[in-house]
């Protein structure tokens, strides 16, 4: 009986784990991510507050890890143009990187894509916290079917997508 009930507790643990944490993408070549993405949405995390015109571009460094340089432009197409270069670390999971700015690193993966065009057109990349979340495209603007279909599986999947802020990205000189 003691063993039965350990399975069973082992059984629930398991899912439990396997459901709190979001699934990433099976497959991902590195090389083809690389580059310049645009985020078309997000949950507008504090550190990106008032930034339009947001971009992201990935290349692979001497260390083989990943360079990482976001900018976007202060309050207003015209505005201020803030950027912030970081690393990404790889992890042992290709789909999870350990992303750091200043420095500053913790002591677990951050950045998780959890969706990704078989084209790598767009992506959508998270925490294990399910949050922030960014919809990221090769270009400026996705059509909106695209977009509604990867709001409908995150939303399936348990993210907040009630908090999803478009990004401007209309008239922007990126």
């Amino acid at each position: 009986m003691k063993i039965v009930v350990l399975a069973m507790f082992t059984l629930c643990s398991f899912q439990s784990y396997a459901t709190f944490f979001p699934k990433v993408v099976d497959n991902l070549e590195l090389e083809s991510y690389l580059g310049k993405w645009y985020q078309i949405a997000s949950t507008n995390p504090s550190f990106q507050k008032d930034c339009v015109c947001v971009t992201a571009e990935y290349e692979v460094n001497e260390s083989e890890n990943v360079n990482v340089t976001n900018s976007c432009n202060k309050e207003t197409i015209d505005g201020e143009l803030e950027v912030v270069v970081g690393e990404a670390k790889k992890t042992r999971n290709p789909a999870k990187f350990n992303v750091s700015f200043g420095g500053f690193s913790l002591p677990f993966s951050n950045y998780w894509i959890v969706d990704l065009a078989d084209d790598y057109s767009y992506a959508v990349v998270s925490s294990p916290f399910r949050t922030p979340i960014w919809i990221l495209s090769r270009t400026p603007e996705m059509d909106e079917e695209v977009y509604t279909d990867i709001v409908d599986r995150l939303a399936k999947r348990f993210f907040d997508v009630g908090k999803l802020v478009p990004t401007t990205q209309i008239g922007c000189d990126n």
